[in-house]
């Protein structure tokens, strides 16, 4: 694609040539297809119709540069500035996390436990809330619900709060880290908290692919070695003190330590904890119910 005017064949032919070192030839056309789709306009079909078309200028100068940045390991869905998360359409950009499809399975499980509760006074807190792609989509499935959710990336809020206003949804936003516990009793109590926080020890970066690694931001994936579940221990124990009971708490989780968060789940006090598999089969989920023992909520504040 050195030439200022290039077919969509061409374009095709080339991202195929290119990016054969990097990523499995699927995954390759399917770059291809969401280029077309986003800056063309133009559906799977409608781009092999059209492989004798030429396009040229700024035209060809976009395909010529996404297919540099994708030689790069940048994310496609840094380069198009967007991606879809269940029925949303979900900006992202480099510094927040980009959604994963297991995420979309741990939404999809919360709305159909919750459809029985609609009629309920809900309120949910999302804990690390990255794009903003799990409130978002709650709430957009789910108008009555009180949403609210917190990161401790003022990036990452901000690009929540564009999602929020770009979907038409209503997500109060705070800026807070979960972590400082003297900072609970700032908060109110929910019905629902859910939470995908950072869970792979450093010592599986190696493993994974240079899009991700490279790109992607490393407070948003990375725990250590030395204490891989802190963040779940600081969302259990917050849980438990600001579910509203019955409360249910959701976590994305490694699939190495799901047993132990169980454990630990349990030994706080909630009345119910179940790992539960993703699609492939691996533990990926944990559900815990709080229903008994509600504890002194006098140092909620209720007006945050």
């Amino acid at each position: 694609m050195e030439n200022n005017t290039v077919s969509v064949k061409m374009i095709l032919d080339e991202f195929r040539l290119k990016l054969a070192a990097n990523y499995e030839p699927t995954e390759v056309i399917q770059f291809a297809y969401l280029l077309f789709e986003e800056w063309m306009g133009w559906p799977k079909a409608e781009v092999h119709l059209n492989s004798a078309k030429l396009l040229q200028g700024e035209e060809a100068a976009r395909f010529r540069d996404a297919l540099a940045q994708l030689q790069m390991n940048k994310p496609i869905q840094y380069i198009i500035g967007m991606t879809h998360f269940l029925d949303t359409k979900i900006k992202v950009q480099e510094g927040v996390l980009i959604p994963r499809p297991e995420t979309e399975e741990l939404v999809a499980m919360i709305l159909r436990d919750s459809r029985h509760r609609q009629y309920e006074d809900l309120s949910l807190l999302d804990i690390g809330t990255g794009s903003g792609c799990i409130p978002v989509a709650i709430k957009k499935q789910m108008p009555g619900i009180e949403v609210n959710a917190l990161d401790i990336s003022p990036v990452a809020l901000q690009v929540a709060k564009e999602n929020s206003t770009l979907n038409q949804c209503k997500v109060k936003f705070i800026l807070a880290d979960i972590l400082d516990r003297h900072g609970w009793k700032n908060f109110p109590g929910y019905t629902i908290i859910v939470s995908n926080p950072p869970y792979i020890p450093e010592s599986e970066g190696s493993s994974m692919h240079p899009n991700v690694v490279g790109y992607e931001p490393h407070e948003a994936l990375f725990v250590t070695d030395e204490d891989p579940l802190r963040f779940y221990t600081a969302i259990t124990e917050f849980a438990y003190l600001h579910l509203v009971r019955p409360g249910s708490l959701y976590l994305e989780i490694n699939e190495r330590f799901g047993k132990q968060i169980k454990e630990f789940l349990l030994s706080t006090g909630f009345d119910k904890a179940e790992v539960l598999k993703d699609i492939h089969g691996k533990d990926r989920f944990i559900r815990a119910e709080a229903k008994t023992t509600m504890l002194d909520t006098s140092y909620w504040n209720v007006e945050h």
